[in-house]
């Protein structure tokens, strides 16, 4: 990994520290992105290369530097990103360069929510039953087959873009009334149990290091990005982790979700996405063996890391400053505003301020946040 090319379609914040970890690991960076972007604003790359403003240029364009320029890692940091290549690459070889994963045949797991729900099916891996709705004809069939409550997946979407928990069949039906949806949807059986976020990095399918963590907040519901989270040891799922790696042929970061169903002492795989996220950075805080000395090792060719990632104490609490603070806001979480201001459980060690690039660009975003909010709320009164 001595040259790594970084890609952001989407400009996603999760994207912002990326550069700092492969920088960190002795990586040449180069990042792929269109102007004053997220990814851009670092001072831990050395060349951006701008990328044009129309989405089939943009693609022709990185195409074409990945064919003149020998990286060898490429990270793709967005759902579009993912998806895009994934529909125009049809090559095995360039496949396996560019893309997460080495296995080709894995594919329909990138940005599909029934894709990744059909791959743990013919890879005999545990997730929950599910069910596709197309068109109304479909209702009934869907109804039939699972058991409430249930949880609504779009096809493609992230975030947990208009999830819900269903109760009813008449819930089901009046979703279907009041988003007429234009893309399949997967309803899935939804299961009681411990949720367990990974931040996990695969090389060539073999797991490389994991961290597993609980919420803490999120920034509106239980489907919505999380703000603050609670790393903790968990060596059970480490078997899991592996044969979700040689499986799937994964190949750079995941992140994953798991829910430990206590009653049956089964462990339900829910999501594997396959980019990159705004926790990765943070983990210098959890271990000896984090990401950044992961990558090192492969920058210098040495043997792989031990994927037992032993945490610096038993229970690590981590805060993203821009996410969280934004939450703070509109959460009006006066606990959360003195966490930040008095360095409550050492808070500030997760403040932006060794990149004065990210920071310029994370308080100006928030300050233009907190004054389009004031504007929204001084109109709404006046309505």
């Amino acid at each position: 990994m001595n040259n790594v090319l970084i890609v952001s379609l989407d400009n996603w914040d999760s994207c912002a520290e990326v550069p700092y970890i492969f920088k960190k690991a002795g990586s040449e960076v180069d990042v792929f992105c269109r102007k004053g972007g997220w990814l851009q604003a670092n001072r831990f790359h050395d060349k951006w290369i701008e990328a044009p403003l129309n989405t089939n240029l943009f693609f022709e364009k990185l195409l074409a530097i990945i064919d003149t320029v020998n990286y060898s890692f490429i990270v793709l940091t967005d759902e579009p990103s993912l998806k895009g290549l994934s529909e125009r690459i049809i090559d095995e070889k360039l496949f396996a360069k560019v893309m997460p994963l080495l296995k080709m045949e894995n594919k329909k797991m990138l940005s599909s929510k029934i894709g990744f729900s059909d791959f743990c099916i013919e890879k005999d891996i545990e997730t929950p039953r599910y069910a596709i709705y197309h068109s109304e004809t479909d209702i009934d069939p869907v109804l039939e087959k699972l058991r409430f409550p249930i949880l609504n997946k779009n096809e493609f979407s992230w975030g947990g873009t208009d999830m819900r928990i269903l109760a009813t069949p008449l819930e089901v039906k009046e979703l279907i009334k009041e988003t007429a949806p234009t893309q399949p949807i997967l309803f899935q059986e939804f299961i009681e149990g411990e949720e367990i976020r990974i931040d996990a990095f695969y090389y060539k399918g073999v797991l490389q290091a994991y961290f597993c963590a609980k919420v803490l907040t999120y920034a509106e519901n239980r489907f919505t990005y999380n703000t603050r989270r609670t790393y903790y040891s968990n060596p059970e799922i480490k078997s899991h982790l592996i044969n979700l790696g040689k499986k799937s042929g994964a190949n750079g970061f995941a992140n994953i979700n798991y829910i430990y169903d206590n009653k049956e002492n089964r462990y339900y795989l829910i999501e594997m996405d396959l980019r990159t996220n705004s926790w990765l950075a943070y983990s210098q805080y959890l271990s000896n063996n984090n990401f950044i000395t992961t990558i090192k090792n492969l920058v210098e060719n040495e043997a792989l890391a031990n994927p037992d990632s032993n945490l610096f104490k038993e229970n690590i609490e981590i805060g993203l400053f821009y996410k969280d603070l934004k939450r703070v806001y509109w959460q009006n979480d006066v606990k959360g505003f003195f966490r930040w201001l008095l360095n409550i459980k050492g808070y500030w060690r997760f403040l932006p301020l060794h990149d004065l690039r990210l920071s310029k660009l994370i308080f100006k975003s928030l300050l233009n946040e907190l004054l389009v909010s004031r504007l929204m709320k001084k109109f709404s009164k006046r309505k």
